[in-house]
């Protein structure tokens, strides 16, 4: 089989891996799907002296649910990995809709991604997708993957290592701030190039990856991809001072004592590495989903709350922010309708009015409520 695309995906657990066959000629392509049930994801329950549980999953190419698949399962069976095919998917540009469901519970989760079958010919070279590994929204630490398909005429035979293979990554500016050479492999006649891309210390913000083939001097083929770069949160004691600022909210005394002892960075990251881990709600999978929620709060304080030098999280709406995260109802008065501006945010569950004033008119809204108050709905919630 040749693998014109394939990518992972985590969904709370559930997993899902899919390829993209390309289309030749008048063959149309087929996407193919695999998705992996572990024992986190289903509700089991007592069926003829054995624990089972009942799922189901459907995929969809541009919203068409061709194809829909379930069974039970018995714990003993797990991981459970179920595979099926979309057939006949003309070349282009689709959305690729997969729906996975555990039955008993009638908990369903959707996953969306944008896919291209692309068609093969005898005269020109034929590119894929620029694939991202984790993804087009990714925060800036570490590395990641890209991973690029290119197919040479179907009557040209060429081998891998006489083609070269360059990517460029470009801020919003078109300043080049990544640049280099990706391996080249071929198999099943398509050139396959894999680069590791260091996104660490870069700013957040949108960029642009360019690939480009060169063979015999000359550039064949190009493809792109937006990647959207969120801000990397030290959270992990890497500069002890800022994480307590950012950790400060949801931390209680003894934690921030614990990160003032650590003795150097390995010691800070340990005590904050505990930190999460205690708050992690299924500790037994891979993903913290508090972790990602308490992350996913600071982009939103940081955009909305912070001004000239002041941190969002430092003020008070973003610590409000931060324990109980947005509001269902945000009820502002400006100045015009008030003796002075006020914001009051209603949560319903649990249920909770928070007000906040802008005594000096300058946009910085002081809380109005009981810290005591806001605490004691937080440690409920």
């Amino acid at each position: 089989m040749t693998l014109l695309a394939m990518m992972f995906a985590a969904i709370t657990g559930f997993q899902v891996f899919w390829n993209v066959e390309p289309a030749r000629g008048q063959e149309s392509g087929t996407v193919n799907i695999t998705v992996q049930f572990t024992e986190e994801d289903l509700l089991f329950v007592m069926e003829n002296g054995g624990e089972n549980a009942f799922w189901e999953a459907a995929a969809a190419v541009d919203g068409d649910f061709t194809v829909r698949n379930s069974g039970t399962v018995n714990r003993s069976e797990l991981p459970l990995n179920e595979s099926f095919s979309i057939f006949s998917v003309q070349p282009g540009i689709h959305l690729l809709t997969v729906m996975i469901g555990d039955r008993e519970s009638g908990r369903i989760i959707e996953w969306e991604e944008t896919i291209e079958v692309f068609l093969i010919d005898n005269a020109s070279w034929s590119s894929g997708n620029l694939q991202i590994s984790g993804g087009s929204y990714q925060r800036a630490s570490g590395t990641t993957d890209i991973f690029w398909n290119v197919f040479p005429p179907l009557n040209e035979a060429e081998e891998a290592d006489t083609l070269s293979a360059a990517y460029v990554l470009r801020d919003e500016n078109g300043v080049t701030r990544r640049e280099g050479w990706m391996d080249m492999v071929i198999s099943d006649g398509a050139y396959r190039g894999e680069a590791s891309l260091e996104i660490n210390n870069l700013d957040a913000g949108k960029y642009e990856i360019l690939a480009i083939i060169v063979s015999d001097g000359e550039i064949t083929t190009a493809s792109r991809a937006d990647l959207k770069l969120l801000q990397s949160w030290d959270v992990w004691g890497e500069n002890p001072d800022l994480t307590k600022t950012l950790v400060r909210p949801i931390a209680n005394s003894s934690e921030l004592r614990y990160l003032d002892d650590a003795e150097g960075p390995s010691s800070a990251n340990a005590v904050m590495a505990e930190f999460w881990q205690e708050r992690d709600p299924t500790p037994g999978t891979v993903q913290n989903e508090y972790l990602e929620m308490y992350l996913t709060r600071l982009d939103y304080i940081e955009e909305k709350f912070s001004m000239l030098n002041v941190m969002g999280i430092t003020t008070d709406q973003g610590w409000v922010f931060a324990l109980l995260g947005e509001p269902d109802i945000i009820d502002s008065r400006p100045l015009e309708t008030a003796t002075l501006p006020t914001q009051e945010w209603t949560y319903f569950s649990p249920a909770l009015e928070v007000l906040f004033i802008d005594y000096y008119g300058c946009g910085t809204f002081e809380l109005a409520t009981d810290w005591e108050e806001v605490l004691a709905i937080y440690d409920r919630h």
